[in-house]
Protein backbone atom coordinates (compact mmCIF):
# COMPACT_ATOMS: atom_id res chain seq x y z
CA UNK A 1 0.00 0.00 0.00
CA UNK A 2 2.88 2.39 0.90
CA UNK A 3 4.45 0.92 -1.94
CA UNK A 4 1.81 1.77 -4.50
CA UNK A 5 1.11 5.48 -2.82
CA UNK A 6 5.21 6.24 -3.39
CA UNK A 7 4.66 5.64 -6.94
CA UNK A 8 1.77 8.17 -7.81
CA UNK A 9 3.31 10.49 -6.15
CA UNK A 10 6.82 10.39 -7.74
CA UNK A 11 4.66 9.80 -11.25
CA UNK A 12 3.00 13.10 -10.84
CA UNK A 13 5.13 15.46 -9.36
CA UNK A 14 3.64 19.06 -7.97
CA UNK A 15 3.86 21.97 -10.32
CA UNK A 16 6.45 24.31 -9.95
CA UNK A 17 4.16 27.55 -9.58
CA UNK A 18 0.37 27.84 -9.32
CA UNK A 19 -1.64 27.75 -12.26
CA UNK A 20 -2.32 31.21 -13.79
CA UNK A 21 1.13 32.65 -12.45
CA UNK A 22 3.02 34.23 -14.71
CA UNK A 23 6.89 33.56 -13.57
CA UNK A 24 8.79 36.16 -12.17
CA UNK A 25 11.99 35.74 -14.27
CA UNK A 26 9.59 35.69 -17.40
CA UNK A 27 7.75 39.09 -16.19
CA UNK A 28 11.39 40.84 -15.78
CA UNK A 29 12.60 39.81 -18.91
CA UNK A 30 9.89 40.96 -21.12
CA UNK A 31 9.36 44.43 -19.34
CA UNK A 32 13.64 44.89 -20.09
CA UNK A 33 12.90 43.91 -23.94
CA UNK A 34 9.90 46.53 -23.63
CA UNK A 35 11.97 49.34 -22.33
CA UNK A 36 14.93 48.24 -24.76
CA UNK A 37 12.97 49.11 -27.72
CA UNK A 38 11.31 52.04 -26.50
CA UNK A 39 15.00 53.58 -26.15
CA UNK A 40 15.89 52.12 -29.66
CA UNK A 41 18.73 50.69 -28.07
CA UNK A 42 17.44 47.25 -28.59
CA UNK A 43 15.49 45.38 -31.33
CA UNK A 44 15.66 46.01 -35.45
CA UNK A 45 14.04 49.22 -36.80
CA UNK A 46 11.21 49.01 -38.13
CA UNK A 47 12.35 51.48 -40.76
CA UNK A 48 13.88 49.60 -44.40
CA UNK A 49 17.67 49.39 -44.23
CA UNK A 50 19.03 51.76 -45.50
CA UNK A 51 16.19 54.21 -45.44
CA UNK A 52 16.18 57.38 -43.53
CA UNK A 53 13.00 59.46 -42.44
CA UNK A 54 13.70 63.00 -44.14
CA UNK A 55 12.37 66.59 -43.71
CA UNK A 56 11.65 65.37 -39.48
CA UNK A 57 14.07 68.54 -37.98
CA UNK A 58 13.77 70.93 -40.81
CA UNK A 59 11.53 74.00 -40.70
CA UNK A 60 9.12 74.13 -43.49
CA UNK A 61 10.29 77.13 -46.05
CA UNK A 62 7.90 80.32 -45.99
CA UNK A 63 7.67 81.23 -49.60
CA UNK A 64 8.92 84.93 -50.43
CA UNK A 65 6.72 87.63 -49.37
CA UNK A 66 5.56 90.28 -52.11
CA UNK A 67 7.35 93.49 -52.68
CA UNK A 68 5.07 95.94 -51.29
CA UNK A 69 5.09 99.51 -53.49
CA UNK A 70 3.32 102.49 -51.42
CA UNK A 71 2.88 105.60 -53.49
CA UNK A 72 2.01 108.88 -51.85
CA UNK A 73 0.76 112.02 -52.99
CA UNK A 74 -1.36 114.12 -55.27
CA UNK A 75 -3.70 114.01 -58.05
CA UNK A 76 -0.32 113.18 -60.08
CA UNK A 77 0.48 110.41 -58.10
CA UNK A 78 -2.69 108.96 -58.74
CA UNK A 79 -1.72 109.10 -62.74
CA UNK A 80 1.91 107.66 -61.66
CA UNK A 81 0.12 104.60 -59.37
CA UNK A 82 -2.26 103.48 -62.06
CA UNK A 83 0.42 102.97 -64.87
CA UNK A 84 2.70 100.94 -61.71
CA UNK A 85 -0.43 99.07 -61.65
CA UNK A 86 -0.21 98.17 -65.34
CA UNK A 87 3.65 97.19 -65.35
CA UNK A 88 4.75 96.09 -61.98
CA UNK A 89 5.26 92.06 -61.94
CA UNK A 90 1.75 90.89 -60.22
CA UNK A 91 3.21 87.57 -59.62
CA UNK A 92 6.35 89.62 -56.78
CA UNK A 93 4.95 93.09 -56.31
CA UNK A 94 1.61 94.62 -54.51
CA UNK A 95 0.93 98.51 -55.12
CA UNK A 96 -0.62 100.48 -52.21
CA UNK A 97 -1.51 104.43 -52.02
CA UNK A 98 -2.38 107.00 -50.12
CA UNK A 99 -3.34 109.72 -53.36
CA UNK A 100 -5.36 112.50 -52.58
CA UNK A 101 -6.40 115.08 -55.62
CA UNK A 102 -5.82 118.78 -54.25
CA UNK A 103 -3.71 117.02 -51.45
CA UNK A 104 -0.12 118.81 -50.69
CA UNK A 105 1.74 119.38 -47.39
CA UNK A 106 0.65 122.79 -46.92
CA UNK A 107 -2.87 121.62 -47.10
CA UNK A 108 -3.52 119.44 -44.49
CA UNK A 109 -7.50 119.86 -44.38
CA UNK A 110 -7.66 117.90 -47.40
CA UNK A 111 -5.52 115.26 -46.37
CA UNK A 112 -3.36 115.23 -43.52
CA UNK A 113 -0.53 113.31 -45.25
CA UNK A 114 1.19 112.65 -41.62
CA UNK A 115 -1.75 111.18 -40.11
CA UNK A 116 -2.90 109.17 -43.05
CA UNK A 117 0.33 107.80 -43.45
CA UNK A 118 0.71 106.82 -39.67
CA UNK A 119 -2.29 105.02 -40.08
CA UNK A 120 -1.29 102.95 -43.24
CA UNK A 121 1.66 102.09 -41.84
CA UNK A 122 0.46 100.53 -39.15
CA UNK A 123 -1.65 98.17 -41.41
CA UNK A 124 1.63 97.61 -43.93
CA UNK A 125 5.45 97.29 -44.30
CA UNK A 126 6.15 99.28 -47.71
CA UNK A 127 9.76 97.96 -49.56
CA UNK A 128 9.48 100.74 -51.54
CA UNK A 129 8.14 104.13 -51.27
CA UNK A 130 7.30 106.90 -54.16
CA UNK A 131 6.58 110.25 -52.74
CA UNK A 132 5.35 112.50 -55.13
CA UNK A 133 3.71 115.60 -53.42
CA UNK A 134 4.34 118.89 -54.27
CA UNK A 135 2.19 120.48 -57.18
CA UNK A 136 -0.39 122.15 -54.79
CA UNK A 137 2.37 123.39 -52.26
CA UNK A 138 3.08 126.54 -53.47
CA UNK A 139 1.12 129.10 -50.94
CA UNK A 140 1.65 129.46 -47.11
CA UNK A 141 2.71 126.92 -44.47
CA UNK A 142 2.26 126.64 -41.01
CA UNK A 143 5.45 126.86 -38.86
CA UNK A 144 6.66 124.94 -35.83
CA UNK A 145 4.59 127.63 -34.00
CA UNK A 146 1.59 127.26 -35.33
CA UNK A 147 2.18 130.87 -37.33
CA UNK A 148 1.17 130.65 -41.10
CA UNK A 149 4.58 131.78 -42.71
CA UNK A 150 4.41 133.50 -46.77
CA UNK A 151 5.70 130.94 -49.38
CA UNK A 152 8.87 131.29 -50.65
CA UNK A 153 10.51 132.89 -47.72
CA UNK A 154 13.14 131.69 -45.55
CA UNK A 155 11.11 130.39 -42.69
CA UNK A 156 9.09 128.67 -45.59
CA UNK A 157 11.56 126.51 -46.48
CA UNK A 158 12.40 125.45 -42.96
CA UNK A 159 8.78 124.94 -42.32
CA UNK A 160 8.49 122.79 -45.79
CA UNK A 161 11.51 121.04 -45.20
CA UNK A 162 10.71 119.79 -42.13
CA UNK A 163 7.06 118.81 -43.27
CA UNK A 164 9.34 116.41 -46.25
CA UNK A 165 11.73 115.09 -43.71
CA UNK A 166 9.08 113.64 -41.08
CA UNK A 167 7.42 111.70 -44.02
CA UNK A 168 10.61 110.90 -45.26
CA UNK A 169 11.41 109.66 -40.90
CA UNK A 170 8.21 107.86 -41.27
CA UNK A 171 8.95 106.10 -44.42
CA UNK A 172 12.38 104.79 -42.96
CA UNK A 173 11.26 104.03 -39.65
CA UNK A 174 8.40 101.59 -41.03
CA UNK A 175 11.24 100.02 -43.01
CA UNK A 176 15.16 101.43 -43.04
CA UNK A 177 15.83 99.54 -45.91
CA UNK A 178 13.13 100.55 -48.25
CA UNK A 179 14.10 102.47 -50.89
CA UNK A 180 12.59 106.05 -50.90
CA UNK A 181 12.06 108.50 -54.14
CA UNK A 182 10.61 111.76 -54.34
CA UNK A 183 9.27 112.76 -57.36
CA UNK A 184 9.46 116.31 -58.15
CA UNK A 185 6.23 118.51 -60.26
CA UNK A 186 6.52 118.81 -63.91
CA UNK A 187 5.85 122.22 -65.38
CA UNK A 188 2.75 123.55 -65.44
CA UNK A 189 0.70 126.06 -68.41
CA UNK A 190 0.26 128.97 -65.61
CA UNK A 191 3.33 130.54 -65.79
CA UNK A 192 2.97 131.74 -62.26
CA UNK A 193 2.24 128.63 -60.79
CA UNK A 194 5.66 127.27 -63.20
CA UNK A 195 7.66 129.66 -61.23
CA UNK A 196 6.31 128.79 -58.14
CA UNK A 197 6.91 124.95 -58.42
CA UNK A 198 10.61 125.92 -59.21
CA UNK A 199 10.91 127.16 -55.92
CA UNK A 200 8.92 123.82 -54.16
CA UNK A 201 11.18 121.49 -56.61
CA UNK A 202 13.77 123.48 -55.33
CA UNK A 203 13.22 122.65 -51.32
CA UNK A 204 12.22 118.80 -52.30
CA UNK A 205 15.58 118.22 -53.45
CA UNK A 206 17.31 119.81 -50.76
CA UNK A 207 15.55 117.95 -48.09
CA UNK A 208 15.54 114.33 -49.98
CA UNK A 209 19.96 115.32 -49.70
CA UNK A 210 19.32 116.19 -45.71
CA UNK A 211 18.11 112.48 -45.80
CA UNK A 212 20.37 110.82 -47.95
CA UNK A 213 18.42 107.86 -48.03
CA UNK A 214 15.86 109.42 -49.76
CA UNK A 215 16.83 110.52 -54.01
CA UNK A 216 15.11 113.36 -55.54
CA UNK A 217 13.13 112.30 -59.16
CA UNK A 218 13.44 115.80 -61.45
CA UNK A 219 10.79 115.17 -64.00
CA UNK A 220 10.95 118.75 -65.42
CA UNK A 221 12.59 118.04 -68.66
CA UNK A 222 10.79 114.82 -69.10
CA UNK A 223 7.16 117.56 -69.80
CA UNK A 224 9.69 120.48 -71.50
CA UNK A 225 10.36 121.12 -74.69
CA UNK A 226 13.94 122.14 -75.33
CA UNK A 227 14.10 125.83 -73.91
CA UNK A 228 13.06 123.98 -70.77
CA UNK A 229 9.82 125.69 -70.76
CA UNK A 230 6.43 124.23 -70.65
CA UNK A 231 4.51 121.82 -73.76
CA UNK A 232 1.61 119.78 -73.71
CA UNK A 233 2.40 117.52 -77.08
CA UNK A 234 5.27 115.70 -77.80
CA UNK A 235 6.39 114.18 -81.53
CA UNK A 236 6.52 110.38 -82.05
CA UNK A 237 8.74 108.20 -84.26
CA UNK A 238 6.84 109.40 -87.17
CA UNK A 239 6.29 112.67 -86.68
CA UNK A 240 2.92 112.85 -85.38
CA UNK A 241 2.19 114.48 -82.45
CA UNK A 242 0.79 112.85 -79.29
CA UNK A 243 -0.83 114.84 -76.23
CA UNK A 244 1.37 114.80 -72.53
CA UNK A 245 -0.78 116.83 -70.74
CA UNK A 246 -4.73 117.59 -70.86
CA UNK A 247 -6.64 120.28 -71.41
CA UNK A 248 -6.20 122.02 -67.93
CA UNK A 249 -2.57 122.35 -68.33
CA UNK A 250 -2.00 120.78 -65.44
CA UNK A 251 -2.89 117.10 -65.02
CA UNK A 252 -1.83 114.29 -67.58
CA UNK A 253 -3.03 111.98 -70.70
CA UNK A 254 -2.39 108.26 -70.68
CA UNK A 255 0.92 109.13 -73.05
CA UNK A 256 2.08 111.70 -70.60
CA UNK A 257 1.32 109.54 -67.32
CA UNK A 258 3.22 106.40 -69.23
CA UNK A 259 6.12 108.86 -69.50
CA UNK A 260 6.11 109.69 -66.28
CA UNK A 261 6.24 106.23 -65.07
CA UNK A 262 8.92 105.48 -67.42
CA UNK A 263 10.74 108.37 -66.02
CA UNK A 264 10.48 106.86 -62.37
CA UNK A 265 11.50 103.34 -63.03
CA UNK A 266 13.96 104.18 -65.02
CA UNK A 267 15.35 106.27 -62.24
CA UNK A 268 14.80 103.49 -59.25
CA UNK A 269 17.81 101.36 -60.19
CA UNK A 270 15.43 98.15 -60.11
CA UNK A 271 13.97 98.93 -57.15
CA UNK A 272 10.81 98.58 -58.67
CA UNK A 273 9.97 94.88 -60.27
CA UNK A 274 9.09 95.47 -63.78
CA UNK A 275 9.51 92.29 -65.96
CA UNK A 276 10.57 92.35 -69.45
CA UNK A 277 7.51 92.31 -71.96
CA UNK A 278 5.00 94.01 -73.99
CA UNK A 279 4.07 96.36 -70.85
CA UNK A 280 7.34 97.41 -70.23
CA UNK A 281 8.38 98.34 -74.01
CA UNK A 282 4.98 99.97 -74.68
CA UNK A 283 5.90 101.84 -70.89
CA UNK A 284 9.70 103.24 -72.33
CA UNK A 285 7.87 104.12 -75.80
CA UNK A 286 6.83 106.61 -74.15
CA UNK A 287 10.04 107.88 -72.93
CA UNK A 288 12.37 106.94 -75.46
CA UNK A 289 9.97 107.49 -78.73
CA UNK A 290 8.96 111.20 -77.77
CA UNK A 291 10.22 114.23 -78.17
CA UNK A 292 8.59 117.05 -76.27
CA UNK A 293 7.75 119.92 -78.76
CA UNK A 294 7.42 123.92 -78.64
CA UNK A 295 4.10 125.13 -77.04
CA UNK A 296 3.73 127.47 -80.37
CA UNK A 297 3.83 124.57 -82.44
CA UNK A 298 1.92 122.05 -80.34
CA UNK A 299 -1.78 121.33 -81.15
CA UNK A 300 -4.85 121.59 -78.71
CA UNK A 301 -4.81 118.91 -76.23
CA UNK A 302 -7.44 116.34 -76.35
CA UNK A 303 -10.02 117.59 -74.41
CA UNK A 304 -10.36 120.94 -77.03
CA UNK A 305 -12.11 118.53 -79.24
CA UNK A 306 -15.85 119.53 -79.14
CA UNK A 307 -16.77 116.27 -80.80
CA UNK A 308 -17.36 112.73 -78.79
CA UNK A 309 -15.12 110.44 -79.02
CA UNK A 310 -14.46 106.63 -78.47
CA UNK A 311 -11.63 105.09 -75.97
CA UNK A 312 -10.83 101.17 -76.29
CA UNK A 313 -9.91 100.12 -72.83
CA UNK A 314 -6.62 98.29 -72.81
CA UNK A 315 -5.62 95.66 -70.56
CA UNK A 316 -4.90 96.86 -66.60
CA UNK A 317 -6.78 100.37 -67.51
CA UNK A 318 -9.27 102.01 -64.74
CA UNK A 319 -12.18 104.55 -65.18
CA UNK A 320 -10.12 106.59 -63.18
CA UNK A 321 -7.36 106.57 -65.40
CA UNK A 322 -9.25 106.78 -68.55
CA UNK A 323 -11.17 110.08 -67.25
CA UNK A 324 -7.89 111.54 -66.54
CA UNK A 325 -6.46 110.75 -69.83
CA UNK A 326 -9.21 112.71 -71.63
CA UNK A 327 -8.97 115.85 -69.23
CA UNK A 328 -12.83 114.35 -67.70
CA UNK A 329 -13.87 114.10 -64.16
CA UNK A 330 -15.22 110.29 -62.91
CA UNK A 331 -18.55 111.52 -62.84
CA UNK A 332 -18.81 112.78 -66.76
CA UNK A 333 -17.07 109.74 -68.13
CA UNK A 334 -19.54 107.52 -65.92
CA UNK A 335 -22.53 109.62 -67.34
CA UNK A 336 -21.77 109.66 -70.40
CA UNK A 337 -21.30 105.55 -69.51
CA UNK A 338 -24.85 104.38 -68.15
CA UNK A 339 -24.84 100.55 -67.31
CA UNK A 340 -21.26 100.26 -67.40
CA UNK A 341 -19.48 98.55 -64.32
CA UNK A 342 -16.46 100.91 -63.34
CA UNK A 343 -14.97 97.76 -61.88
CA UNK A 344 -15.64 95.19 -64.37
CA UNK A 345 -13.99 96.97 -67.50
CA UNK A 346 -12.29 94.50 -69.81
CA UNK A 347 -9.77 95.15 -72.68
CA UNK A 348 -11.48 95.56 -75.88
CA UNK A 349 -14.98 97.18 -74.20
CA UNK A 350 -15.58 100.83 -75.98
CA UNK A 351 -16.25 103.99 -74.03
CA UNK A 352 -17.86 106.82 -75.18
CA UNK A 353 -15.55 110.23 -74.20
CA UNK A 354 -18.07 113.22 -73.81
CA UNK A 355 -17.20 116.24 -75.09
CA UNK A 356 -16.03 118.79 -72.37
CA UNK A 357 -18.72 120.97 -72.27
CA UNK A 358 -20.63 117.44 -71.09
CA UNK A 359 -18.09 117.48 -67.87
CA UNK A 360 -18.83 119.48 -64.76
Amino acid sequence: MTGSMTERVSQNPPPASSPGIFPASLLIAALLAALCLVLAGCGESQEPAGIEPSGLFESPRAKPGKTVVLVVGDSLSVSLADKLETVLDKNRCTLERLCREGGGLTRPELLDFPSELTKLLGRITPDVVVFMIGANDAMPVTNGEAVRVPFDSPEWKTAYAGRVGSLIHMALAANPRAPVVWVGAPPMADRNLGSALRTVNAALREACLAHPPCRFIDTWETFSDAEDAYTPTALDLTGAQTPLRTADGVHLTDAGARRLCARVVSETSGFLPVPPGKAREELFSALTDLTPVPLATASPPPAASRTEKKHEVKRGETLAGIARAHGLSVEALNRANRGVDPKKLRPGQTLVIPAPEAAP
